[in-house]
């Protein structure tokens, strides 16, 4: 790399104070530096330090191991450093900035989300074959987050699909762009650079100091005077615009996470996800506080994982500061913060819980999104056009072979399955998982057909869970069956490793005392058919899958579509089935 030059990111700042910005990095332990001008043009300059000891988790794991006067225990710390560049544009009252090391993480709350890929929409055309990587947030489906590299190029309607948000593009911008916008000479290219578009904006070239500001300045007349295409094909609500109607989304957010917290079987499932996915879910730990405060709301308790609230709520319900009613409990929720750190105790992540929040509410029989602290919606004809895909797939393909009914305020899922141990050509699987994979939940055949029923109570969007176990399990059997038949041979045989244990496990394992191995494994060379099996538990009124508009969750809607798509591309039957509710 040059000296004195760098690859570096522009982040936008949506509060516009200065020194309100200022305070709030200084009470994090970052130190205010000398400048030797602290106005350069029309940006007033403020630059932030920090160097922060660290003691690395690992030298005390093998204390036990090495000798102490080994030089492997001789320095116990060693060092981070991190630094925040803030440039205020005070007559277009614009604030930005640039970090190195964990600076982003103390500013990451106060940036525009949308920066890098609102310039990125003013600089390309849809049709443009640019892009080399995305990185993307769905609202629908059983695919929470993806990173895709492209072997060509690919342009925005080649990756186009319903539900999904861009949060990273990385394109290659010609030498046009490069010099006309973003004030790059034209003896500094030699070819097409690569711009990275998220929330912040970069171009992956080492720049000067001077440089930066040019880009900056590129970065705010495109945003002034160029027309933005449409990156996403959902519709985000701008506050000024939308206000009203957010502020009505954001009181029924919080009704619905109330009555999920009180009414779990007839309400919705939320996730929890920071806007980082890749970083939050490959964390070590999750520590949640509350406030400002920087205690742990949970005492000494830390969560392995924390990616649905009722992981939360369960936790919240064990603990001695349970809220009595509605309005403590929503208090509590906005008053709650996440914290996601790597195995050396490194921030990954941080936010409120709206920071974390996916799901969807319906309001005035629309349906909104909301993810990253942003609601989205999607347009009439695209909810219609799925009730008809998801009506004629279920009138096509309904299959009525489950006859016993749940009593589903009093038995729940693994109750519901047993009872079909013991009937004639059937074998109850629920709860075998060779290789974590689970098959089916139930085991039925004919002459012709082997019947694999997965079972599920309500059709929400939890809908995507088993919808990927669905395919998961497909994949997997599919693939055996043109192999070694492995993984069938240790369905049967993690199936009678369960004789002797607890009563239900104890039932299932001794079907096996009724089958052979081999007569099961000749039971797969049958005609495969999966059947999702669904328990309608709204309590208004019993629903008929067959009018499927009157189920609100278009989540489980979209994910019902992609499986059946992902089971027609790998050849395997899939039928779906209605379980009767006493």
């Amino acid at each position: 790399m040059s000296e004195g030059k760098l690859q570096i990111g522009v982040y936008k700042i949506e509060e516009k104070n200065l020194d309100n910005l200022s305070a709030i990095i200084e009470e994090k332990g970052y130190s205010n530096q000398e400048l030797e001008n602290e106005e350069i043009s029309e940006y007033r300059l403020k630059l932030f330090y920090q160097n922060k000891p660290t003691h690395p988790k690992w030298k005390d794991f093998f204390r036990s191991v090495a000798k102490a006067n080994q030089d492997i225990f001789k320095k116990n710390k060693s060092w981070i450093e991190g630094f925040i560049l803030l440039l205020f544009n005070e007559e277009k009252d614009n604030l930005y900035a640039v970090t190195g090391g964990p600076g982003y993480f103390i500013i990451q709350e106060h940036i525009y989300d949308d920066f890098g890929i609102d310039v990125f929409a003013r600089l390309i055309k849809k049709e443009d074959k640019i892009l080399k990587a995305t990185k993307e947030k769905s609202v629908v489906g059983s695919i929470l987050g993806t990173t895709k590299h492209f072997r060509k190029n690919f342009n925005l309607f080649e990756t186009d699909s319903f539900g999904k948000i861009y949060q990273e593009l990385k394109a290659s911008l010609d030498k046009k762009i490069l010099t006309d916008k973003l004030g790059f000479a034209e003896n500094d290219i030699k070819k097409e650079s690569v711009c990275i578009a998220k929330s912040s904006f970069k171009i992956n070239k080492a720049i000067s100091f001077e440089h930066l500001l040019k880009i900056i300045r590129g970065c705010e007349s495109i945003l002034e005077t160029e027309l933005p295409i449409s990156i996403n094909n959902m519709e985000k609500l701008i506050k000024k615009k939308d206000q009203e109607l957010i502020q009505s989304l954001d009181t029924e957010l919080f009704n619905q996470l109330w009555q999920r917290n009180s009414e779990p079987q007839n309400s919705f499932a939320f996730d929890l996800c920071h806007k980082d996915f890749e970083r939050y879910l490959t964390a070590s730990k999750y520590v949640v506080r509350k406030g400002a405060s920087l205690n742990n709301f949970f005492g000494e308790f830390e969560f392995e994982e924390l990616n649905d609230i009722d992981t939360l709520f369960t936790k919240i319900a064990e603990s001695e500061k349970n809220p009595e009613n509605k309005e403590e409990f929503i208090k509590l929720m906005k008053s709650i913060k996440i914290y996601s750190y790597d195995e050396e105790d490194n921030d990954l992540t941080k936010g409120d819980l709206s920071a974390h929040l996916l799901g969807d509410v319906t309001h005035n029989n629309k349906k909104y999104f909301f993810i990253d602290k942003s609601w989205y919606r999607i347009k009439d004809a695209f909810i219609n056009d799925l009730n008809e895909y998801c009506k004629s797939f279920i009138n096509k393909n309904f299959h009525n072979r489950l006859d016993k009914n749940w009593n589903y305020s009093d038995e729940n899922e693994n109750q519901y399955n047993q009872k079909y141990i013991g009937e004639k050509n059937t074998i109850v699987l629920d709860k075998i998982t060779p290789e974590n994979i689970e098959p089916c939940d139930i085991l039925k055949w004919d002459d012709k057909n082997l019947y694999l029923y997965h079972v599920k109570a309500g059709f929400g969007n939890k809908m995507r869970d088993v919808c990927s176990q669905i395919i998961i399990a497909a994949n997997r059997i599919n693939q055996d069956l043109n192999s070694s038949k492995k993984y069938i041979k240790k369905i049967y045989i993690n199936l009678r490793k369960k004789i002797g244990g607890e009563s239900y496990f104890d039932e299932a394992g001794k079907q096996t005392e009724i089958y052979s191995e081999d007569a099961f494994i000749r039971l797969f060379e049958k005609n495969l058919v999966f059947v999702l099996a669904v328990l309608d538990i709204s309590n208004d009124r019993i629903r008929d899958i067959k009018n499927i508009e009157e189920f609100k969750s278009n989540i489980a809607k979209f994910s019902l579509q992609e499986l059946t798509k992902e089971m027609k591309g790998i050849d395997v039957d899939f039928r779906i089935t209605q379980i009767r509710k006493v």
